[in-house]
């Protein structure tokens, strides 16, 4: 907060006015005054983002959600008091409304003359710079308005967003959709394979779960006499996060009567070409692949159509059809040198096919494809196939390497129903956390009857997200949940206020630093003298450790100057050792640390990242500690790709460059891969957003590294 915008705030309102006025009537919005004739008198609104005084005359630029337009003020028609309190009291990013008339500059700019100006909400916070647009991608993310206020782009995205929902809906009320509205907290975590949230009903005293998706819920409703339904729904999978995963994210789920999933099919390429083709004027666009690269795409019909067993034949040459048991299926993955993404161990035969397919076929599939015929392990609530009874009736979407849509024909069989949620409970047992739950309620109302029906599901988020070809699921999403920054207390609050706890459900959350933990930020000089007089040729890889240790400490709240110094000294008696691992962090660290008095926790922390031998005496217990041990190993591993370029410049290395450098086990074999990827699970950041931070970090001192 400003000082000087909050003086100004007092000061209105000591003239006996109120800097945060309740209402304006205005009669256009700036676009619509814009399209006035000249003379024309109007009454407008909206925030300053340009204000130029030229004396006598100044000019501004308002803003609201139509658009920008220009205000002239003058001192004759303003009145010289009210002129002179204007240029004292008005900031960038405050709101005025403005009374004047339309007229056209001689540079041809529609522009509004004022003849008086009224306060309606003073900003106590200077805007982003020039609005010109938010250029971190974490404020982007934790400070919404701020992007969109400055980011036109930003801003046309999430109108998009509403409009395809609205053509959504409008699609399924002219095909005699109903729509409804189903429960958020269930008794059952069914209608998908997936990791549930847990909560607690206190007037209930009941355990319960945020929906996985609102399917049993619907079919429910075919059987309670509805013939098509429809749902807008919010739903909450507490799985990993990435860029095309999200915990809590909205998706469409429709059921129609006596229909199978082949008729589903047809209505899923008419329902989509068909906005689509509205919305953009055109079936043929651009997205994103899973390398982000653009990419041109035709959405015209028919889509193409491949079983899951052709696709995974075409991605690596093994047949499911003849590896049909978990140990064949991974004898022939070993021998195709095949290594999935995920623990195996717990994985059904079903999930292992489905996270084969996932890494082998899916990332390659960008046009509009529908992958059919999946196992029926892996589709508890799907028809069991009249032919095979070892696959079931069911399509997936797949457009630029992303499931956009999942859908089958419904198991309407009760018997069958039960017996699948007993197998599927016996594979949750075992270990198998996406394993679907018993549903018996669910069950039971089988047992009532329920017509042939076919279901559909689409992520509203991936979908939005193809279109506006962005990369990340945040990105569609207005308000995606981040972790909390450290808690700062408001100037208007009293400093012996005390903030009331918030429970934390996660007994071992990654937290912001632990109260007792010392900085030592005040030595950054002299950690700046150490590493002049200790490092040569470590000296690279401090610089760059210590930068990406301050972008984390903005990250997550951290002194700044106390987590750079952590990731600039942590391999500071590197030179000194001969690479004797067994004395590092040692006598020698510890003397060097002496010469400018640093407290022991400096030690503590920088020993902490050597893990194998100082784990037990310091633990990972901090959120300092947790980013120095995976930082450590990842400036290492980039400092090697950026040597490897033509132009040894870390300007022209990209995240890509750095994954699949990753993926190749003999580049830089030293750097310990697996430590890398503790980011996810210590501190909770994707390992994509990882790299970016760091890399970002990396390039702001390219030159003191000399690269």
């Amino acid at each position: 907060m400003n000082q000087f915008r909050l003086q100004k705030a007092q000061i209105i309102r000591q003239q006996g006015m109120q800097p945060y006025a309740s209402s304006f009537d205005r009669t256009h919005t700036l676009m619509a005054a814009r399209a006035l004739n000249d003379e024309e008198k109007t009454v407008i609104a909206g925030r300053v983002v340009l204000l130029r005084d030229m004396g006598k005359m100044t000019f501004l630029a308002l803003q609201d959600h139509t658009g920008r337009l220009q205000i002239a003020m003058k001192e004759e028609d303003i009145g010289k008091g009210k002129y002179k309190e204007m240029l004292h009291l008005l900031d960038l990013g405050d709101f005025i409304g403005i009374r004047g008339k339309r007229f056209t500059t001689q540079k041809g700019e529609p522009t509004v003359r004022a003849s008086e100006w009224t306060m309606l909400s003073k900003a106590l916070r200077q805007p982003p710079e020039k609005w010109h647009g938010i250029a971190d991608q974490e404020t982007a993310w934790r400070q919404r308005y701020l992007d969109t206020v400055s980011n036109r782009g930003s801003f046309d995205r999430f109108i998009f967003r509403s409009a395809f929902l609205k053509k959504l809906r409008e699609f399924y009320w002219s095909h005699e959709f109903v729509e409804v509205e189903t429960p958020v907290l269930v008794n059952a975590a069914s209608g998908a394979l997936a990791k549930p949230f847990t909560t607690h009903h206190e007037a209930y005293d009941l355990d319960v779960f945020l929906r996985i998706a609102p399917e049993t819920f619907l079919k429910e409703c075919l059987i309670g006499g509805f013939d098509r339904v429809f749902e807008v729904a919010r739903v909450f999978r507490n799985e990993g996060l990435d860029p095309s995963h999200l915990q809590d994210f909205t998706m469409v789920e429709h059921y129609a009567a006596y229909w199978d999933y082949l008729e589903n099919m047809k209505f899923t390429e008419k329902m989509l070409s068909s906005i689509i083709g509205e919305m953009l004027e055109t079936t043929k666009t651009k997205i994103h692949d899973r390398n982000g690269k653009s990419v041109a795409v035709d959405f015209a019909t028919p889509w193409p159509r491949m079983s899951i067993r052709q696709a995974i034949i075409g991605g690596c040459d093994i047949d499911i059809a003849k590896s049909n048991s978990r140990g064949a299926l991974m004898e022939a993955m070993k021998k195709e040198s095949i290594r999935l993404d995920v623990p195996t161990e717990n994985l059904s035969m079903g999930n292992l096919i489905d996270q084969l397919y996932k890494k082998v076929c899916r990332p390659n599939f960008t046009s509009p494809v529908f992958i059919t015929d999946h196992p029926i392990e892996l589709s508890p609530l799907a028809r069991r196939n009249d032919d095979n009874p070892d696959i079931t009736d069911r399509f997936q979407l797949v457009v630029g390497g992303w499931e956009v849509v999942n859908a089958y024909s419904e198991l309407i069989d009760p018997m069958d129903q039960a017996r699948r949620f007993d197998e599927q409970d016996k594979a949750n047992a075992g270990g198998d956390n996406e394993a679907h739950r018993k549903d018996d309620e669910f069950v039971t109302a089988l047992e009532y009857g329920c017509p042939p029906c076919s279901g559909w599901g689409m992520g509203v988020d991936r979908i939005v997200a193809l279109l506006t070809q962005q990369t990340n699921l945040r990105d569609v999403v207005l308000f995606p949940l981040m972790k909390p920054l450290a808690k700062t207390m408001s100037p208007f609050l009293s400093q012996k206020s005390e903030p009331n706890p918030t429970p934390n459900p996660n007994p071992n959350p990654p937290s912001s630093l632990p109260p007792q933990h010392l900085e030592y930020g005040h030595l950054l000089p002299a950690a700046h003298g150490l590493l002049s007089k200790h490092a040569d040729k470590t000296r690279s890889h401090l610089i760059a450790t210590g930068a990406a240790m301050e972008a984390f400490a903005k990250k997550f709240g951290g002194d700044t100057a106390t987590w750079r110094i952590a990731g600039m000294l942590h391999d500071l008696d590197w030179d000194h050792l001969e690479k004797d691992m067994h004395e590092h962090c040692g006598k020698t660290l510890e003397q060097m640390l002496a010469e400018i008095k640093s407290p022991k926790e400096l030690l503590e922390d920088i020993r902490s990242h050597y893990a194998e031998k100082y784990g037990a005496e310091h633990p990972l217990e901090s959120m300092l500690r947790k980013c120095l041990y995976c930082v450590d190993e990842l400036t290492g591993l980039i400092i090697a790709v950026t040597l490897v370029r033509p132009s040894k410049k870390i300007a022209d290395v990209e995240v890509s460059s750095i994954k699949k450098k990753m993926k190749d086990k003999s580049f830089a074999a030293q750097v310990s891969r697996e430590q890398i990827r503790k980011c996810e699970e210590l501190l909770g950041v994707p390992l994509d957003e990882m790299i970016q931070l760091t890399l970002e970090a990396m390039k702001g001192v390219a030159r003191e590294m000399g690269l």
